[in-house]
């Protein structure tokens, strides 16, 4: 009888402690999560976006955001607060607290305005999550006009120094920076014509009254459908899908690959954990079924896109490097 007491006893005790281990184990792990962030995110998560609504950038992060959503299985708020090509969103972003909650989407705008000396919140204050798209430069021109070919159009514009015009979106920013590059990779110089967006311009070509057109080519896809315009560059390694007949810079020896980028950048303190829960959401998230269709509907899939957060920022120095140098010369 004492044997079998003595025997339930024991039983009690180890019944006790293993209850306490169990209760115990979940607050530990807990704790352990919350050191580390692999907790997060826990609420809602806010994309701010530089433009307005209904642009290429803003579409871009709601598409992305639609993905992100279901992956961290958390609300995704994109919030629109344009001016000054991006400098407002950033610096908003910039102010916010190093949680991983308010998140900036980037574009190559940013690095045009730090060489620019217009955007104080360099590499210091905001660092890269990942690049998503790396849209495709592009000179158009229209089919039935002066220029046979883009040999013919470097030729003239040897001929006629600065007299052909060229026409793209926003002045001493991204899309006149790589008409630069082009001047000077092929010693020539153009007339270059500042617009506010993709429709005036290619309406302005059309019209007659600009020669060239640096553009992508899903906000002109209608008009090259139609063969009212033709393509006579497009600034990239490789050549595109649907557009193999249409050369290349590297191709010919013009080392000019500049795209239109898009990713995501958080503020520089964010905890190197909380970057790599959204840096691998990010990958996952563009290749997604749904972002691809949407890619693809805006010819937005003809080259890769992808870097990772290292490889982001790292581009993000090259360009700074490059945009500066550009715009002393500028001057």
């Amino acid at each position: 009888m004492k044997l079998k007491r003595f025997s339930f006893l024991s039983l009690v005790i180890a019944l006790v402690f293993i209850l306490q281990a169990c209760s115990s184990s979940p607050q530990e792990a807990s704790s352990e999560e919350k050191k580390s962030g692999s907790n997060y995110p826990e609420r809602q998560i806010e994309i701010i976006v530089g433009f307005g609504a209904g642009g290429g950038s803003d579409n871009f992060a709601r598409a992305i955001a639609k993905e992100l959503k279901d992956i961290l299985g958390v609300n995704i708020n994109v919030v629109n607060m344009p001016g000054a090509s991006g400098i407002n969103s950033a610096d908003h972003v910039a102010r916010q607290p190093a949680d991983g909650y308010t998140i900036w989407s980037a574009t190559s705008n940013h690095p045009v305005n730090i060489a620019a000396g217009a955007e104080k919140n360099d590499l210091s204050k905001l660092t890269a999550v990942g690049r998503v798209q790396n849209d495709t430069m592009t000179l158009q021109v229209k089919s039935d006009g002066k220029f046979k070919d883009i040999e013919d159009l470097i030729a003239q514009a040897k001929e006629k120094p600065g007299e052909i015009t060229i026409g793209g979106t926003g002045s001493a920013g991204f899309d006149e920076l790589v008409i630069k590059q082009f001047e000077k990779a092929t010693g020539t110089k153009f007339n270059y014509i500042s617009f506010e967006g993709s429709g005036e311009m290619t309406a302005a070509l059309l019209g007659g009254h600009i020669d060239v057109i640096a553009e992508e080519p899903g906000p002109s896809i209608a008009q090259l459908e139609s063969g009212d315009i033709k393509m006579l560059i497009a600034f990239t390694e490789e050549k595109m899908e649907g557009f193999e007949d249409v050369p290349i810079s590297t191709e010919m020896g013009i080392e000019v690959t500049d795209g239109q980028g898009r990713g995501f950048m958080v503020h520089a303190d964010t905890p190197p954990e909380i970057i790599e829960v959204l840096e691998n959401a990010l990958k996952e998230a563009k290749d997604q079924a749904g972002y691809k269709e949407y890619e693809k509907a805006s010819y937005l899939h003809l080259r890769d896109g992808w870097l990772n957060a290292e490889d982001y920022n790292a581009e993000f120095e090259n360009l700074i490097d490059t945009y500066g140098t550009l715009l002393k010369d500028m001057k």
